[in-house]
C-alpha cells in the first residue's frame, strides 16, 4: 500500500525527524560553542553571508526559513560578537547590507570544519554518500512540495 493512502503512516516520520533534528542541532551547537565559541544559530547565519556575500537580513530569514524579526536580532549578535559589519544599502536605502569582518570569516572557517566532522559522526555510521544524497533530494521534495510557485509570490504581494 503507498503511504500517500494512508495519512496516519506519517506521523511516526515526522515524529523520527523532530527527535532527529533536535539531537542533530543540540550535538552540533554543542560542538560549536565548546571548540569555536559560537551558537549554531550564529554560525548558520554568518554561512549565509559568508556564501552570498553582502546581502540583507531579508535574504538571511529566507534563507534560513526563520522570521526577518528573528533574523534581525539573530544578526545583532553576530553583529555585536564582531563577526559581521553593516553598511547602507546603495540600492535601497531601507536596509543594510551585512559582510563579514575577516574575525567572522576565521570563525567560519574553523566552524565549518567542526560542523563537519559532528556530521560525519552522525551521519558516516548509518548512511552511504548515495543514501545521504538520495535523503537530501528527498527532503528537498517535500519541501519544495509546499513553497509557494515564483509567480504565486508576486501576485500575492
Amino acid at each position: 500500500m503507498d503511504s500517500r493512502d494512508d495519512p496516519a503512516a506519517f506521523y511516526p516520520l515526522f515524529s523520527a525527524l523532530t527527535r532527529l533534528e533536535t539531537e542533530l542541532w543540540d550535538a552540533v551547537d554543542a560542538r560549536l560553542r565548546d571548540e569555536c565559541g559560537v551558537p549554531l544559530g550564529r554560525y548558520e547565519a554568518m554561512v549565509v553571508v559568508a556564501t552570498v556575500g553582502a546581502c540583507r537580513v531579508f535574504d538571511i530569514a529566507s534563507a534560513l526559513s526563520i522570521t526577518v524579526g528573528g533574523a534581525s536580532k539573530l544578526i545583532d549578535r553576530v553583529e555585536a560578537a564582531g563577526f559581521c559589519s553593516r553598511k547602507m544599502n546603495p540600492g535601497d536605502r531601507r536596509s543594510s547590507l551585512l559582510e563579514l569582518t575577516p574575525a567572522g570569516a576565521a570563525v567560519v572557517d574553523q566552524a565549518r570544519q567542526v560542523v563537519e566532522a559532528e556530521l560525519a559522526r552522525w551521519f558516516t555510521p548509518a548512511l552511504t554518500t548515495q543514501e545521504a544524497s538520495t535523503l537530501l533530494e528527498l527532503l528537498a521534495r517535500v519541501r519544495s512540495a509546499h513553497q509557494p510557485a515564483p509567480d504565486a509570490k508576486v501576485a500575492g504581494q
